[in-house]
C-alpha cells in the first residue's frame, strides 16, 4: 500500500514548488530588467539620431540663410542700378547731390535686409544646436538608464532566488520541527 497523503508528507513537494516559484519569479525580474535595458538603449539610439538631424538642420539653416542674404544683395543692387538708370534717362546728374544719397539709403536697407535674414538663420541654427545638445544629453541619460535597467534585474533576479531559497528554508525547517526532526517521520508506520 501507498503512503496517506498528509499535509505533514507534502513538504518535499512544497519545497520544490516554492524554489520553482523563485525560480520563475527570478526569471521575470531578469526578463523584465532585459526588457526595460533594451527600450532605453532604443530611446537612447533615437535621441542620438534626433541630435545629429538637428545638427544637420542647423549646418543647412546656415546655408539656406547665406543663400538668401546672396540673393537679397543681388537684389539690392539691381534695384540701385535701376535707381541710377532711372535718374540718367530722368536727367538728374547721377553722381551728386540727392540722386547719390537715394542710391546710398537703398544700398543700406538692403545691407539690413541681408543682415537681418542671416541673423534669423544664425537663430534658427542655435535653435537647432540647442535641440542638438539636448537630444545628445537624452541619449546620454538613456545610455545610463539602460544599464542601470539591465543591472537591475540581475539583482531583481538574485533577490528573488535568494527569497526564495530563504523561504523554502525557512519552510523546511519548520516541517522538521513539527515531524519531530526528522523530515520523514510523519510517514514512518502510518
Amino acid at each position: 500500500m501507498g503512503v496517506p497523503l498528509t499535509i505533514a508528507g507534502m513538504g518535499v513537494p512544497l519545497a520544490i514548488a516554492g524554489l520553482v516559484g523563485g525560480a520563475v519569479s527570478a526569471y521575470g525580474s531578469y526578463e523584465s530588467g532585459q526588457a526595460t535595458s533594451a527600450a532605453e538603449a532604443y530611446q537612447a539610439q533615437v535621441a542620438a539620431n534626433n541630435a545629429k538631424v538637428a545638427q544637420t538642420n542647423a549646418r543647412l539653416d546656415i546655408q539656406a540663410g547665406e543663400t538668401a542674404a546672396t540673393n537679397q544683395g543681388l537684389k539690392t543692387r539691381a534695384q540701385v542700378g535701376t535707381e541710377k538708370a532711372g535718374q540718367g534717362a530722368g536727367g538728374i546728374d547721377v553722381n551728386t547731390g540727392s540722386a547719390v544719397g537715394v542710391r546710398a539709403g537703398s544700398e543700406e536697407i538692403g545691407q539690413l535686409d541681408a543682415l537681418t535674414i542671416r541673423s534669423n538663420a544664425a537663430k534658427q541654427a542655435y535653435g537647432q544646436l540647442v535641440t542638438a545638445t539636448s537630444d545628445t544629453a537624452q541619449s546620454q541619460l538613456a545610455t545610463a538608464e539602460s544599464g542601470q535597467a539591465a543591472e537591475a534585474g540581475d539583482i531583481g533576479a538574485a533577490g528573488s532566488l535568494l527569497s526564495g531559497v530563504s523561504t523554502v528554508g525557512g519552510n523546511y525547517a519548520r516541517y522538521q520541527m513539527a515531524s519531530g526532526g526528522n523530515p520523514l517521520a510523519s510517514n514512518i508506520g502510518s
